[in-house]
């Protein structure tokens, strides 16, 4: 798939090293384009994000080599996401630190916001795989999505249950989605990209990193509404992306297993500490209140606009706007609840990207006028 030119100016910043989401929008609150900050002279660059990293923007073509990614995103029918994208994930967009592109093979569809994590340890015992592969089709027949990290183990078994069941699953990896990893997955993951679509926040042709891994399991935990740790021994990633998925505000839930077995010791000790309890599907789908078969998560009421005096700047329930700000400025503010709204919400009400809300909320944040609460909802100060 061949990138549009936007597209290709996002790609062409992200590969310069050093360029991480903080300072991308950053610099998107500054120059309001990826086109405009690669136009922008040293001395502009220099004011925001300092001499090293600004001469590394000017350079951008002798570091980023775009023309190698496009070739390999062609030749293994491959595309990219960015935040700026209409078809980027909105849940995965509301969490700290989202990847600003994603790699893709296969495809997304809408009803992917309805998506469940299953995650365990790479060596289960045979019950650890049969709940995987059950809980994953039970999913799967309802309608809902099962996300996990293409490892061997738990993970592989997530997935062949849904694949099994008919359904759709997500598959995110540590590596390019140019490569397999682990190699014995190859044929898992040709199945998942014809049902379903292997992501990647690491650029074409990166290979495996235990580096990586982290960074994955956060998008894991990120793309879902909860995360199911299956069997998991102390220490074990899973644990991460279950801990992951609690500072993004998503729902954890824990298998249960045989007293002394190691890989019981990380379910349990979730449990202990206030992890849902999974025995069988229903735990999952009414703890959730998914909806089965439209894969469509409802929207909560928006509250009624009381009327404001006359004179009032204009705001949400009351709330009023501060002076001295510009029009894209006041109308994120205005779109803000007293309670606080998502990002997702925000950008909806003002039918802006949901990078370019997240850039203007960041510099609002800045200078004072809003504040951010857990699971990148914002409020008025």
């Amino acid at each position: 798939m061949e990138l549009s030119a936007s597209q290709r100016d996002w790609l062409n910043l992200c590969l310069v090293p050093g360029v991480g989401t903080a300072r991308f929008i950053k610099l998107l609150s500054r120059f309001q384009t990826p086109k405009a900050i690669l136009g922008a002279s040293e001395a502009e660059l220099i004011d925001v994000v300092g001499p090293k990293l600004a001469q590394r923007i000017r350079t951008y073509r002798e570091v980023s080599n775009i023309e190698e990614q496009e070739r390999l995103l062609a030749q293994y029918d491959a595309s990219i996401l960015t935040l700026a994208d209409v078809d980027y994930p909105t849940a995965l967009a509301e969490i700290y630190d989202p990847p600003l592109v994603l790699f893709k093979r296969g495809s997304l569809h809408s009803g992917d916001a309805q998506a469940v994590a299953i995650v365990g340890t790479r060596n289960p015992s045979s019950y650890g795989k049969r709940m995987a592969e059950d809980l994953a089709a039970g999913l799967a027949t309802r309608g809902i999505t099962v996300v996990s990290g293409m490892a061997a183990g738990i993970d592989a078994a997530a997935h062949r249950g849904a694949l099994e069941a008919g359904g759709r699953t997500i598959g995110v990896l540590g590596c390019g989605v140019d490569l397999v990893y682990p190699a014995r997955n190859a044929e898992l993951m040709h199945a998942i990209v014809q049902q379903g679509c292997v992501l990647s926040p690491f650029s074409m042709g990166t290979k495996a990193s235990r580096g990586h891994f982290p960074y994955r399991n956060r998008i894991i935990s990120g793309l879902t509404l909860g995360t199911v740790v299956v069997q998991a021994p102390p220490g074990s990633g899973s644990l991460l992306t279950a801990h992951n998925a609690l500072e993004q505000g998503r729902e954890i839930f824990a298998v249960p297993g045989q007293v002394g077995d190691k890989n019981s010791q990380g379910p349990h000790l979730m449990l202990r500490e206030g992890a849902k309890l999974v025995e069988s599907v229903e735990d999952i789908v009414a703890e959730l209140a998914l909806t089965p078969g439209n894969g469509v998560v409802a929207s909560p009421p928006v509250p009624e606009q009381t009327e404001l005096d006359e004179g009032t700047p204009a705001g949400v329930a009351g709330v009023a706007v501060p002076a001295g700000l510009d029009t894209r400025e006041q109308d994120i503010c205005s779109a803000l609840g007293p309670e606080g709204s998502f990002v997702h919400e925000i950008a909806l009400s003002c039918r802006i990207p949901v990078s370019e809300a997240l850039s203007v909320l960041t510099l609002l944040e800045l200078k004072g006028v809003v504040k951010q609460h857990s699971g990148k909802r914002f409020s008025l100060k």
